[in-house]
């Protein structure tokens, strides 16, 4: 148990160092520098390369590094290192290439912190960033459904009616989404209405929704 947790810590203790000496290159602009410490991060911890975590979806990758068990720290670790890539994509001006790999980078975060058992309390940093680096209401359907999701797990409701209506906007025709949101009101319904004030969705906008979700089914 104990040589698990110290190998655990030193790994996290190494990761940290990778990415300040990572953030130290970049500030630099330094990008082929910064391309050859993450390439050599990402070979050790995940046993991956640039070419393998371009190709395949988010989910595969989950695959690939943790088999058919949930390793949360490998994950976060992969979610980390791909949105370093794309800083450099982005330093290099390679937009399109950045951009996929933060919608990768952020589906992965999105799955670990809704696997976890512990509640989500409050936004999560990591993913605030992300998100400010897409635009989230041209994100993949996925991508919009998971970020559904987690705006219910942190009690911001307004967030997650914006993106919910943006699902069904693109996709009027998506008989699950629906359901969720059908669900997601019923839901809200029968909590405190203090709640509902402070996650920016009030009763009476609750129950507008709900009945406005009514007239896509018609």
């Amino acid at each position: 148990m104990f040589e698990e947790k110290d190998y655990l810590m030193k790994m996290v203790k190494e990761f940290t160092a990778a990415i300040s000496k990572l953030a130290g290159l970049k500030a630099e602009k330094n990008t082929e520098e910064s391309q050859e410490v993450l390439n050599d991060t990402l070979k050790y911890f995940t046993d991956l390369d640039i070419k393998v975590i371009e190709a395949l979806p988010y989910d595969i990758l989950i695959h690939k590094i943790s088999g058919n068990t949930i390793n949360s720290e490998k994950h976060l670790m992969l979610s980390e290192l791909l949105k370093q890539q794309a800083d450099i994509y982005e330093l290099k001006g390679e937009t399109l290439r950045a951009k996929n790999l933060y919608i990768k980078s952020l589906n992965m975060m999105l799955n670990v912190l809704m696997e976890q058992n512990d509640p989500i309390s409050e936004p999560n940093n990591k993913v605030d960033e992300l998100l400010e680096k897409i635009e989230w209401h041209n994100s993949p359907k996925e991508s919009k459904v998971s970020l559904f999701q987690y705006y219910e797990l942190i009690q911001n409701y307004g967030k997650a009616e914006d993106v919910l209506f943006n699902l069904l906007k693109t996709d009027e025709q998506n008989d699950a989404v629906l359901r969720q949101g059908m669900a997601f009101y019923k839901r809200l319904s029968q909590k405190d209405p203090a709640e509902l004030q402070k996650g920016n969705l009030p009763m009476d906008e609750v129950f507008e929704g709900l009945e406005t979700l009514k007239q896509y089914k018609k």
